[in-house]
């Protein structure tokens, strides 16, 4: 919330009362903020306490909602997160906050935002070493693997690359 006013907190939690405890801390908290009306704007336009039926469940709305930090504050927090997919970074137990991978936890900052993370990853080396795919057939699996590229091509409508395929084949 503290970045910016489009910024989304979503807090998951299947105990009413820990909920109300939160709300009660925004409260108390957000006078205190330098960032007071950046933070208000984001809480009041793109917030959400959620109560969920349990940890199951919370970990499916977080697959859906595929955020960029997902901070897992539960009793036994590896065993949550091997239910996760979709998140940029993922902060486990209670003394990990985000802030702490933010700024000095290890890992690289740059990470997916505006659900991304369904489909991408935070930057990491591979991002940088440019890589070629080596591809190898046998003449045995030419034979196979070319009847199918073959009837591939004919739906595209990609003669030649048919072609290419089907003179490998043994008659």
């Amino acid at each position: 919330a503290e970045h910016d006013e489009l910024a989304q907190s979503i807090l998951l939690c299947p105990d009413a009362q820990f909920i109300e405890q939160v709300q009660t801390s925004i409260n108390k908290l957000l006078p205190e903020m330098s960032r007071k009306k950046v933070i208000e704007a984001s809480l009041t336009n793109r917030a959400l306490l959620i109560q969920v039926s349990d940890m199951g469940e919370a970990c499916e709305i977080a697959n859906a909602i595929a955020a960029e930090h997902l901070e897992i504050c539960a009793k036994e927090p590896r065993k949550w997160a091997e239910f996760i997919r979709h998140a940029g970074a993922i902060f486990m137990g209670n003394y990990t906050s985000e802030s702490l991978g933010d700024y000095c936890a290890g890992p690289n900052h740059v990470l997916p935002t505006a659900r991304t993370a369904r489909f991408s990853s935070p930057l990491g080396v591979y991002d940088f070493i440019k890589r070629s795919s080596m591809i190898e057939v046998s003449e045995a699996g030419a034979q196979t693997l070319g009847a199918v590229a073959s009837t591939l091509a004919h739906g595209e409508g990609l003669t030649a690359h048919a072609r290419a395929a089907e003179m490998r084949l043994k008659k």
